[in-house]
């Protein structure tokens, strides 16, 4: 399902989704139905997704850098850059390359888990390289828990939006 456009659609397009992204984040930092240090539902990686199979891996990596960037100005905080940014990055180069290998073997839903996966997994590793302590690793098992569910969550509601926003010729499968 990738577009073709001229270069300033494209990047029109994508500034738009860094927006649509950061009102996402924004929406979950106010209403985020988890109370756990670093869990979160996820739903800026619906963005992510879409844009995979839009635009592929790099202007995907590219878009959800800038997000997290922007978000963690706008709403978080400056020491939150490294966890967020890196989470990003990683995130979506794993969907990516999940993408790339295990589509259509593989849905949304598990694209958005493998994501959510591993963006905690960067972050406890950000977290370790930063208080140059081990026993953060512990808190990995419960953010793993949660990065399931929160990714099934954006993986169904990817999908969800994939099937009706586009042309029936066009759906994501």
């Amino acid at each position: 399902m990738r577009i073709e456009m001229n270069k300033t659609r494209k990047i029109s397009i994508m500034a738009i989704f860094v927006a649509v992204g950061l009102v996402l984040q924004y929406i979950e930092s106010r209403f985020t139905p988890v109370n756990v240090p670093g869990g979160k539902l996820g739903l800026a990686n619906i963005v992510s997704i879409i844009n995979i199979f839009m635009f592929g891996g790099a202007n995907a990596t590219v878009i959800a850098v800038l997000r997290a960037t922007l978000g963690c100005l706008m709403f978080g905080g400056v020491s939150a850059i490294p966890y967020s940014v890196l989470g990003a990055l990683f995130s979506v180069l794993s969907m990516w390359g999940a993408k790339k290998w295990l589509y259509p073997k593989i849905s949304m839903i598990g694209l958005s888990i493998i994501g959510a996966a591993v963006h905690n997994v960067s972050q406890i590793f950000v977290a370790v390289w930063m208080f140059s302590s081990w026993y953060v690793f512990s808190y990995l098992p419960g953010l793993l828990v949660i990065a399931v569910v929160s990714g099934a969550v954006t993986g169904y509601a990817t999908e969800v939006f994939a099937r009706r926003a586009f042309k029936p010729w066009e759906v994501v499968k």
